[in-house]
């Protein structure tokens, strides 16, 4: 039993810097076509260096989530009659 315990703790400690993992939320950032900005992504986040940790199921949605927005997008710029002049984004930024 004591040693589960032990195996609990290490679970719990940054691989990178040693320092506690918690619950968190944090941004992931994809450069593809655009760049896309998911905030409040639900992570463990090292209190000392601020790593996050992504759970497998999490990075699978989120995934998904991206290049769902990516197809809408490229689908939405083809609609649009051609802009003369002005600076086309490529930044889309999403909050789950």
């Amino acid at each position: 039993m004591k040693q589960k315990a032990n195996q609990k703790k290490q679970t719990d400690r940054c691989p990178e810097c040693g320092g506690e993992v918690r619950a968190g939320l944090t941004e992931m950032v994809y450069d593809l076509q655009y760049q896309v900005r998911i905030k409040n992504v639900p992570a463990r986040v090292c209190s000392q260096c601020s790593e996050a940790f992504i759970a497998g199921h999490v990075a699978t949605e989120v995934n998904r989530l991206v290049n769902r927005v990516i197809e809408d997008a490229e689908s939405f710029a083809k609609s649009l009659p051609p802009r003369t002049g002005l600076p086309a984004s490529k930044e889309i930024a999403i909050a789950v």
